[in-house]
């Protein structure tokens, strides 16, 4: 039980759930459970629908749920994309851009509470299970987060699975793991992890809780077991649209910060129409085994006694090219590296089922979360996200936030509900109107027509840059 104190501080959240939720009161604070995914594309049924996909669960998720179908990442990479979530707080403010950056070294992480802290602070229990930080040693974390101290966690926690020497497409140094599992469905990660789920949904809680079920795939290596393969015959894969001429609109500065290797690694991969295939066959591969971890996960909760009280939060760390602007890679600024997978499903919820197009960021996961469990946020850490709140209670309520992602200092995009405008620490620019132009092939920074457009969203972009919490050196990305 939560002293009075604390109940008549969480007032003003918990009856805005109770509007959320179509109910006259809430009695007691809603569990948690957020599954995020690795490296999920637009390719699933809820948003793109690429031609094949086979994503059933997700499609199960969204009838329950409000589907942000303009949902974008803080940060086109693992490490800072998961540390803004996890935080509240861009990466211009902590200086976790990539890979190498520690969340240690950042001093805006340094007393920061960290979003499971946060649910720990309230009277919450925490299980984490799969991937939910990019599996960093602890003597990378920041203290707040050593101190964040789990319930429980139980391993795997970052393991992508197995990777075939047999199965690999190998392209100069570039190794592309594909093909099925050897060892079936029970020998990965993603698998294992699910009995750890199974196990603390079968428990009888005396408190609320906050449930971490990270999915690792479909990240490399696309391995998964055959059966997913059988989902998509190789004869019947469907390549990505690619325009010859797509980088000739597009400034320098981005082939120069994330685009001359990938091209080139893409360009010897399309020299070979069924190695390409085979490369977008096992991403397929990869997402119908995530939908299917996914099922696992639903089935769970709606067999234990926790189903009519639980939110629950899906979604992408980043988007993933399969050969569009000729990359087979993440880290860009383009909406097919940005744009990803968000669904928010509430018991009882008025617009289950509904699609939102309002402009989201993951950012905004923290302070929903508040909202909606009535958590009263430290005054001291200045989130950067808003509460999606009224967008969950009307999905076309106004909404005149935008949503910025960054990658490495000075580089960011900025989407509202039309377009995506980029520009590049050099000040070269892109702007794309998404909405008559999804696949961003038209670059029209140059017409002068849309001048008006880019320098109205070049306003959000932001003007100071955290130092690089770690000195950058390029390294391969696992």
């Amino acid at each position: 039980m939560f002293l009075k104190s604390n109940i008549l501080k969480a007032l003003p959240a918990l009856l805005s759930l109770a509007c959320v939720l179509n109910v006259h009161a809430v009695t007691e604070r809603p569990n948690v459970l957020m599954i995020p995914m690795d490296d999920l594309s637009d390719y699933v049924s809820v948003l793109q629908n690429h031609p094949g996909i086979h994503t059933p669960n997700m499609d199960r998720l969204a009838r329950t749920a409000v589907n942000f179908t303009h949902a974008f990442t803080a940060a086109p990479v693992c490490q800072s994309s998961r540390s803004a979530v996890v935080s509240g707080l861009a990466p211009d403010k902590t200086g976790v851009y990539h890979l190498p950056d520690s969340m240690s070294t950042s001093p805006a992480l340094k007393d920061a509470t960290p979003l499971a802290a946060q649910f720990r602070r309230h009277g919450y229990n925490t299980f984490l299970t799969g991937k939910y930080y990019h599996g960093l040693p602890v003597s990378w974390w920041p203290p707040a987060l050593i101190e964040e101290m789990w319930t429980e966690r139980k391993p795997p926690f970052s393991d992508h699975g197995p990777f075939l020497d047999e199965g690999r497409l190998i392209v100069d140094s570039t190794v592309y793991r594909i093909g099925p599992a050897p060892d079936g469905i029970d020998s990965m990660p993603d698998t294992q992890s699910l009995e750890h789920t199974r196990e603390w949904l079968s428990r009888d809680h005396k408190k609320p809780f906050l449930l971490v079920q990270g999915i690792n795939k479909p990240h490399l290596a696309f391995v998964v077991p055959q059966e997913f393969f059988d989902l998509h015959p190789l004869e019947q894969i469907v390549l990505p649209e690619v325009l010859t001429d797509d980088w000739e609109d597009i400034p320098a500065a981005a082939r120069a910060i994330f685009g001359e290797v990938d091209t080139e690694h893409f360009q010897k991969i399309r020299a070979s129409e069924e190695d390409w295939k085979r490369v977008v066959q096992s991403y397929l591969a990869s997402i119908s085994y995530s939908d299917w971890v996914l099922g696992q996960i639903l089935d769970a909760l709606e067999a234990s006694p926790y189903a009519d009280n639980t939110v629950i939060v899906l979604w992408s760390d980043h988007g993933y090219h399969m050969g569009e602007k000729e990359k087979l890679h993440k880290q860009a600024l383009w909406s097919q590296t940005c744009r990803v997978p968000f669904l928010i499903s509430l018991p009882d919820l008025k617009m289950a089922g509904r699609q939102c197009a309002a402009p989201v960021s993951l950012l905004d996961i923290y302070p929903t979360l508040n909202d909606l469990c009535g958590l009263e946020q430290p005054v001291t850490q200045l989130l950067d996200g808003h509460s999606l709140v009224p967008l969950l209670e009307n999905v076309e309520a106004d909404w005149k936030h935008v949503v910025v992602t960054s990658h490495l200092p000075g580089n960011a995009a900025v989407s509202d509900a039309r377009y995506r405008y980029i520009r590049y620490a050099d000040g070269s620019e892109e702007l794309y109107d998404d909405q008559m132009d999804p696949r961003e092939y038209n670059n029209l920074i140059n017409k002068a027509e849309f001048r008006q457009t880019a320098d109205r969203l070049a306003k959000h972009i932001p003007t100071e840059w955290a130092p690089m919490s770690r000195t950058f050196e390029q390294q391969e990305v696992p």
